[in-house]
């Protein structure tokens, strides 16, 4: 009788401490998902900047403002200088059309924060397409 007694006194002291590592392999992982951050979308406005294309012989640059709106030079054949609403601020999209005329309009593409492709758009055909640097 002793002897059961004591083995089960050594074997329920044997459990506690395994439990108790367990406990703390548990608790660490939770604290480590917690200090993790997840990625900050990117939305328009944080694209905002001065875009030009590279382009010699036609022009196209954006002046991209936090609200969505933007400055917009176009010269090629056609020359075209004023203000179009881009997008909401807060989008994440990558993809935005602007229209210049009733005919005319641009699509303006970010590849990422400092590069942007623009294909400008004349009656359903493309026209051009840009390559855009932010300056």
């Amino acid at each position: 009788m002793k002897y059961i007694l004591i083995i089960l006194l050594i074997l329920s002291f044997v459990s506690c401490k395994s439990t108790n590592t367990q406990m703390v392999a548990v608790s660490e992982e939770v604290h480590n998902k917690e200090t993790t951050s997840i990625p900050k979308a990117i939305t328009l406005k944080d694209r905002a900047g001065y875009y030009k294309s590279k382009s010699p012989y036609f022009t196209f640059n954006v002046d991209l403002k936090e609200n969505g709106y933007a400055n917009v030079v176009l010269k090629g054949w056609m020359v075209y200088r004023g203000i179009v609403k881009v997008g909401d601020p807060d989008s994440e999209d990558k993809k935005f059309r602007l229209d210049i005329d009733n005919i005319t309009y641009v699509i303006l593409e970010f590849k990422d924060l400092d590069n942007a492709k623009a294909s400008v758009i004349l009656k359903g055909v493309v026209q051009q397409s840009l390559d855009m640097d932010k300056i």
